[in-house]
């Protein structure tokens, strides 16, 4: 899996004055390097620069972190989310940020939430649906993403409609509609518009059948010690509005500023 190094270019004073950076940055990153792991197929969280270099609120909320801790940022991008949720026991990163599902809730240790963002669905040419809590019938094939917060919400709610869970992107999904694979799409809204834009026919269906919250989160295996460091920057950055401005810097489509 690719990996490309951010450079952070600043470095921000600790949060809390009366503990060292050194302590922090011990605990968060380990080896002297903050790793972050990006799920590349997540619109709203990650995007390609111009140059090729990963950006998005996720490497931006990453880079001020590590602009904290006074250590370069590295990213690891996942292709998707099979990809990515297979990484989160595999001691690959030190932090990401994902959705606050009952999947990843098992998998990984949740620090605040930073942001909300909404999931809706997209079907296809030509299927006719008149809002999100129609899907759930007979013979409607509903595609995710699989093990994201999509498929975590949908999995044990929809009673009649048939569950088709992909592996791969955004792309990959236009793939399977323009197939006739599936009858809708669910997942992040951007995600969805960007389906709705590049399929002629194609239309958002109204309503929205999940509101997801998304924090940075730590592998399991850190201690108590080093969850409580992240949510002391993470909250400072919420607080101060870091994260609000990262969202209008990045144009995450969607996201708003989690409450506290």
């Amino acid at each position: 899996m690719p990996r490309l190094p951010l450079q952070v270019s600043a470095v921000y004073a600790p949060a809390d004055q009366g503990r060292s950076e050194a302590w922090a940055r011990d605990l968060l990153a380990p080896t002297g390097t903050l790793r972050i792991g990006l799920n590349g197929s997540n619109t709203t969280l990650v995007s390609r620069k111009a140059d090729g270099s990963v950006g998005g609120l996720a490497a931006a909320v990453g880079a001020h972190i590590a602009g904290k801790l006074g250590v370069p940022l590295e990213t690891i991008v996942y292709s998707g989310s099979e990809a990515y949720t297979a990484s989160f026991e595999a001691d690959a990163w030190d932090i990401i940020v994902t959705g606050r599902n009952p999947f990843a809730l098992t998998k990984v240790a949740f620090g605040p939430d930073i942001i909300l963002t909404e999931y809706v669905f997209v079907a296809r040419p030509g299927f006719d649906i008149a809002s999100a809590s129609d899907v759930d019938r007979a013979g409607v094939r509903v595609g995710v993403p699989r093990n994201a917060s999509a498929d975590a919400f949908l999995k044990d709610r929809l009673k009649a409609a048939e569950l088709v869970r992909m592996d791969g992107t955004t792309a990959t999904a236009l793939a399977m509609m323009r197939a006739d694979e599936m009858d809708v799409y669910g997942t992040i809204a951007s995600s969805v518009g960007l389906i709705a834009e590049q399929l002629p026919g194609a239309r958002l269906v109204p309503g929205v059948f999940n509101t997801v919250g998304f924090a940075v989160t730590m592998p399991k295996t850190r201690s108590a010690a080093a969850l409580a460091a992240l949510a002391e920057i993470v909250g400072e950055a919420k607080r101060t509005g870091v994260i609000a401005r990262i969202i209008a810097e990045t144009g995450a489509q969607g996201a708003v500023v989690a409450p506290d």
